[in-house]
């Protein structure tokens, strides 16, 4: 991303990129940017071209072949999955080769196979640009400057207290930053209570929440997270998996510790947020490698009473809470 950046800046714009990764808010961000150094608004009419549904590599060569009008290049997008799954590497090689000059190819793909023919050619004919979720620090200064352009102020712990409530998604963020400003009206400065007031806390986040409840022996206050849950008519199932999911997590942080691999390692092997590594790594250590294997079990017997009608869904979850909480004190005692 930093070489994308140089190269806007120098305005040096190549004629094959490839933008994939999970941070779709970066990928709309940059690709209007390339598109914006090569063109202004009058010739995009022109040379402007975005393919979204199924194409052939020769439709995308034709495609290629249309000389600028009234502009020195052409910008074509690609957002078609499928296309970089067909094809030899030797054909993809002969097309990038191919490609004239005056052409810009942005292939904007959620995710690509590292292994494939097209992922390949593209590598060596191309620029690929991975946006990863973006990590705690850039996110809190991110969200600062965009209430800064907004003409609101938000001081650093509450933009902390922010990007904790919401997952590292910055489109998510986004659309909740413009909630935040609406209801301040003429307010300028963001507090702690306005976010409460009007930022809807991830599911994700509440799952958290609520297995950290569970494992300090707030028994109360997890029940409360579970209410809050069910009340935004959350399914009960998906509540389930989210909560297996997590525990699936603690067992390979438990794992992981056992191998003293390092803390930024052990966030990447676990699929877990770099800035919440620490709160989990925590978590796990409430519990024993038997209790989380007991307690994944307990999950899917839960699951398995609620959909078979043998128990009430919201009774099945506090007691799936409370056996939680018992096998996290018996764990504390050993």
């Amino acid at each position: 991303m930093k070489d994308l950046k140089r190269q806007l800046k120098e305005n040096k714009i190549g004629k094959l990129y490839l933008l994939t990764g999970p941070e779709q808010f970066l990928i709309r961000y940059y690709e209007k940017e390339i598109v914006n150094k090569l063109m202004d608004e009058n010739s995009k009419a022109f040379n402007y071209t975005v393919i979204g549904d199924k194409t052939s590599i020769n439709k995308l060569s034709d495609a290629v072949s249309t000389f600028p009008a009234f502009c020195e290049r052409r910008v074509v997008v690609v957002k078609d999955n499928s296309l970089a799954k067909g094809n030899g590497e030797k054909e993809w090689n002969a097309f990038f080769e191919s490609l004239p000059d005056y052409i810009c190819l942005i292939f904007v793909l959620n995710e690509v196979d590292k292994r494939t023919a097209f992922y390949k050619s593209i590598s060596k004919h191309g620029f690929v640009v991975e946006f990863k979720r973006q990590e705690e620090d850039a996110l809190v200064k991110w969200v600062m400057n965009v209430f800064s352009s907004y003409g609101k102020h938000i001081g650093k712990p509450e933009a902390v207290f922010f990007v904790d409530m919401l997952e590292p998604d910055m489109t998510l963020l986004m659309l909740e930053i413009n909630k935040v400003v609406s209801y301040l009206g003429d307010k300028t400065a963001v507090s702690r209570e306005d976010i409460l007031n009007i930022v809807t806390k991830s599911v994700k986040t509440k799952i958290f929440d609520l297995t950290d409840a569970v494992s300090r022996n707030q028994t109360a206050n997890a029940i409360r997270i579970i209410d809050d849950l069910l009340q935004n008519k959350e399914p009960v199932h998906f509540i389930l998996a989210m909560l297996s999911r997590h525990l699936g997590i603690l067992m390979k942080i438990k794992k992981l510790e056992e191998k003293r691999v390092p803390q930024s390692e052990m966030a990447k092997i676990a699929g877990v947020p770099s800035f919440i590594i620490g709160k989990t790594r925590k978590q796990a250590s409430s519990f024993t490698t038997d209790a989380l294997k007991q307690l994944i079990r307990e999950c899917m017997e839960t699951d398995l009473a609620i959909k078979s009608g043998k128990m009430n869904p919201r009774l099945a979850l506090e007691l799936f809470v409370i056996k939680w909480k018992q096998l996290a004190v018996s764990a504390s005692r050993k």
